[in-house]
């Protein structure tokens, strides 16, 4: 939940009101700081890029519960970085950190106070949709209660086992035999060296 204080409040409570979402992107090569303003802001030492960089934001979602709520970017395709990142490597987005902020502006669109964090989660899947001549990146970013409707993984351990077979020592000498790795010849392949 928002807080906010007193003069954004009042800034919201007007008949029109103007606003701002800045949304920090943590990349592993680099943070973005993009807006939805129609230019740049500098705020927090940063300059948050405008100009369209960000075109929609698909609407924030609580529950009382821990379902996940998945929240979509629709970036600008114009800007190459963010083509290469959505057909390049995924270790460059996947599971990084994402931030949006939320700020009403005054009528000469100045902030209004400090932005307040509204939503945090993860980065999940980049995708390029082309329609026609128009063409968008979305983000899809996921909170963190994304983790726990994952099924738990299938591996199973030496401890894990011996729980079930306190007995069966098979997977004793599993973690050897994974660093030590021995490359097994067929019978056929060693008659040819001979």
């Amino acid at each position: 939940m928002t807080v906010l204080d007193l003069s954004q409040q009042a800034e919201l409570e007007k008949p029109v009101t103007r606003t701002v979402y800045f949304v920090d992107l943590q990349f592993a090569s680099a943070t973005q700081y993009v807006c939805t303003a129609d230019r740049t802001i500098t705020w927090n030492g940063h300059d948050w890029l405008g100009f369209g960089t960000v075109g929609s934001i698909t609407a924030v979602e609580e529950s009382e519960g821990v379902e996940s709520k998945a929240l979509t970017f629709t970036l600008n395709i114009a800007q190459s970085a963010y083509l290469s990142l959505a057909v390049g490597n995924v270790e460059e987005y996947r599971g990084k950190p994402a931030k949006m902020y939320f700020s009403p502006l005054n009528e000469s669109f100045q902030l209004v106070g400090d932005p307040q964090l509204c939503w945090r989660g993860i980065m999940d899947l980049m995708a390029v949709a082309v329609e026609g001549e128009e063409g968008r990146v979305t983000l899809k970013c996921e909170t963190s209660a994304y983790g726990l409707k994952r099924q738990p993984s299938l591996r199973l351990n030496s401890a894990q086992h011996k729980r079930k077979y306190p007995n069966d020592t098979g997977f004793d000498y599993l973690n050897d035999i994974i660093a030590n790795p021995v490359v097994w010849l067929s019978k056929k392949f060693q008659r040819s060296i001979n």
